[in-house]
């Protein structure tokens, strides 16, 4: 290769892995840093809570009869004032027997909305949220289960931060043993950005799980929403400012999936769902957006560029590969695809079968953001969610 050839290799080389260091580690080191250095964002931290407002929890469910009964019982057993709450429960036309679960309740509070044909969630949570009698809406899950004072610890992180147009929970996930599924793992890794984030009232999106906002505020969702979750915290901070912040007393619990299959088929739907969100929110990258767009950039965009990063740095090796130094590099390379191809035949081995687990769970991750946006550009991504199998 010529030199001209050399230099352009390298520098692809170079900014490929450049931009996925800083992505993945740099990025949450320098937030930690300046979180020590920098004052919290919009809160008073010491601002009196009034009575405990009106509170609507929403739920969309589909055929979820293996769950809702607990679910359900979970919501209403939680610590907070009954006449301050309802729960609505929307069926977004399930075929089983989940509206027969949540009527035989016959709780106070507790409102069936069972709708004739399934039209995805963000629908379902329109339609909820125009019928819901709270102040406050909290959006959550049928596999999620909260701590009692989950929606109290909420309320409060909403009146400690009057600029908050949202907050957002903390949810830990419980891994089924030896599945090798690192969810969990990865999960804890982005709740610590998340709170270094909420910091400076820039965390992006929600945890679906558990999350909360001020009625009128909401915006009204496009019927083909795919991340619900990611887009009515940013579509409310886009349209009518404000700060997102964690509240990590508000705490959650659900099971990941137990496969490795089902972990990526739900990575290629939120991946799909990523651009389509990106595609309606790219204004906040704009610099005038200040923390927030340094976050969305740093935190999200990067991230999801790193399928392309990696074949970049993949291609720059291969660029220069007469060099020995990058004959090695490739080699590397390889071995770690190779690895990451193979956890299941190491899973049980000490040290190498977590490093193996870590680095397929990494592969995973960046392959379904791959064909999720795929996906996504040839039409095919769809606002449905197929049920994963659920230990009960």
């Amino acid at each position: 290769m010529t030199v001209d050839g050399d230099i352009l290799a390298g520098g692809l080389l170079a900014a490929s892995v450049g931009l996925l260091v800083y992505g993945y580690g740099i990025y949450p080191v320098g937030l930690w840093l300046l979180s020590r250095i920098l004052p919290p964002a919009g809160g008073d931290g010491g601002r009196p809570r009034p009575a405990w407002p009106d509170v609507s929890i929403l739920l969309s469910a589909y055929n979820e009869e293996r769950v809702i009964g607990d679910r359900v019982r979970n919501l209403l057993e939680l610590d907070y004032p009954v006449e301050h709450l309802e729960i609505l429960v929307g069926s977004d036309g399930s075929t089983d027997r989940t509206c027969e679960v949540v009527a035989g309740f016959g709780a106070p509070g507790l409102r069936l909305i069972a709708f004739d044909r399934r039209r995805g969630k963000a629908s379902v949570l329109n339609d909820l949220v125009a019928r819901a009698r709270g102040e406050i809406i909290v959006c959550t899950d049928a596999n999620t289960f909260f701590h009692r004072d989950a929606v109290r610890q909420l309320i409060d992180a909403l009146s400690r931060h009057p600029s908050a147009c949202a907050v957002v929970g903390c949810v830990d996930l419980h891994s089924p043993a030896a599945t090798g599924n690192l969810d969990g793992v990865y999960w804890r890794y982005e709740t610590w950005i998340k709170k270094l984030e909420s910091h400076f009232g820039a965390v992006l999106g929600a945890n679906g799980p558990i999350y909360a906002f001020r009625r009128e505020r909401y915006q009204p969702l496009p019927s083909e929403t795919i991340v619900d979750d990611f887009l009515i915290p940013m579509l409310i901070r886009l349209r009518s400012g404000g700060h997102i912040f964690m509240a990590p007393a508000a705490r959650a619990w659900e099971i990941s999936p137990e496969r490795v299959r089902d972990e990526f088929r739900r990575r290629v739907r939120i991946g799909a769902g990523d651009l389509q969100a990106l595609i309606l929110t790219w204004r906040l990258l704009l610099p005038g957006k200040g923390m927030v767009a340094l976050a969305y950039l740093s935190h999200k965009v990067f991230r999801w560029l790193g399928p392309w990063l990696m074949l970049a740095a993949l291609a720059g090796t291969l660029g220069l590969i007469h060099r020995p130094f990058f004959q090695l590099l490739f080699l590397g390379q390889l071995m770690l695809y190779a690895l990451g191809a193979g956890a299941g035949l190491v899973l049980r081995v000490p040290v190498l079968g977590a490093a193996a687990s870590g680095v397929r769970y990494f592969l995973v991750l960046n392959a379904a953001i791959l064909v999720g946006f795929a996906r996504f550009m040839l039409g095919l991504a769809r606002p449905f969610w197929t049920i994963a199998p659920r230990r009960v």
